[in-house]
């Protein structure tokens, strides 16, 4: 994944490409992150398609205007389900507690 960051005054404003110069069909997988976006857009007469991630869609049209201005041919959804805070999370569970049983006392 690469991250590009846009410097505009003195908002940092963040887009993550998740999967560049991909197929269209890697936009029906739906283990991608509900906010993730298939951008459509033409490179040296080639029509060429990223999934990208940003907090809005505003931001990754300003990222590829920028880029490739008349080139940019749509920004769509991709058919991702999961959260996106969930996405990709690198924390593993927590491992399981053991439960020790004590030995119980006999009266004698």
């Amino acid at each position: 994944m690469r991250h590009i960051l846009i410097f505009s005054g003195v908002e940092e404003v963040k887009v993550k490409v998740i999967n560049e110069k991909c197929e269209k069909s890697a936009a029906d997988d739906k283990t991608l992150p509900k906010s993730a976006y298939l951008v459509t857009y033409v490179k040296e007469e080639k029509i060429t398609y990223d999934i990208v991630m940003a907090d809005s869609r505003v931001e990754i049209f300003d990222h590829y205007w920028d880029t490739y201005k008349e080139g940019l041919q749509s920004i769509s959804w991709t058919k991702g389900n999961v959260n996106p805070r969930q996405w990709n999370s690198n924390n593993p569970s927590p491992p399981k507690k053991k439960v020790t049983k004590k030995p119980r006392k006999r009266d004698e």
